[in-house]
C-alpha cells in the first residue's frame, strides 16, 4: 500500500506543478516542442545529437523570457526575476521534452522496417544521407539474406559504397560492412 500512496502522491505533486506553472507554461511548451523538432529537421540537421538534446530547455528558457518581458512590459522584469525566468524556462523544456517523447512512442507512425533493417539502419546512418537509411538499410538486408555465396560483406560493401555520403571513405566502408554482417549473425545465433 506504501508503494501505491508514493505513486499517487507523485501524480499529485505533477498534476500541482503543472497549475502552479499555468496554461502559459503548456502552450510555450508546446511551442518549444514544434520550434525543436523543425529545427532538428532543417537548419540543425547535422549537429550532434547530443547537443539537440538541450535545444528544448534552451528554446524553453528564450521563449519564457520573452513571454515575461512582454507580459509584464519591462526588459528589467528579466534582471530582476531571472531565477523564475530560469526555473520556468526549465519547466517548459521539461514538458517540450515529455511531449516529444510521447509523440514518439505513441503517435509517430514507426518505419516499415523489420528487427534486421532496424538494426542496419542504425549501423549505416551518418554514413548514408538521411533520406536514403531506410531504403539502403532494406536492400543491404535483402542482399544479405539472400546471399548464398558467403559473399555477404562484398554486397554489403558494394551497396553501401553506392550510396554513401562524399566524406565516407572505403576503408570506413569495408569495416561498417564487417561489422553489419558480425551484428547480424550474432542476431540470428541468439
Amino acid at each position: 500500500m506504501k508503494l501505491r500512496q508514493g505513486v499517487i502522491l507523485t501524480f499529485i505533486q505533477i498534476i500541482d506543478t503543472f497549475t502552479f506553472y499555468g496554461v502559459d507554461v503548456a502552450l510555450l511548451a508546446v511551442a518549444t516542442a514544434i520550434l525543436t523538432q523543425i529545427l532538428k529537421v532543417t537548419i540543425l540537421k547535422k549537429v550532434q545529437k547530443k547537443i539537440l538534446t538541450f535545444l528544448p530547455f534552451t528554446f524553453g528558457t528564450l521563449l519564457y523570457a520573452v513571454y515575461a518581458a512582454v507580459r509584464n512590459l519591462s526588459a528589467e522584469y528579466l534582471l530582476q526575476n531571472y531565477a523564475e525566468i530560469l526555473e520556468h524556462g526549465l519547466a517548459i523544456g521539461s514538458l517540450a521534452t515529455l511531449l516529444y517523447v510521447l509523440y514518439e512512442q505513441f503517435i509517430r507512425k514507426k518505419s516499415g522496417l523489420s528487427e534486421t533493417e532496424q538494426v542496419v539502419s542504425a549501423l549505416i546512418e551518418g554514413f548514408v544521407p538521411d533520406d536514403n537509411v531506410e531504403k539502403v538499410a532494406k536492400s543491404v538486408t535483402e542482399a544479405i539474406l539472400k546471399d548464398v555465396t558467403g559473399n555477404g560483406a562484398k554486397l554489403c560493401e558494394e551497396l553501401i559504397l553506392q550510396n554513401a555520403k562524399e566524406d565516407i571513405t572505403e576503408r570506413d566502408i569495408q569495416l561498417l560492412a564487417k561489422l553489419i554482417i558480425e551484428t547480424l549473425a550474432h542476431m540470428s545465433v541468439k
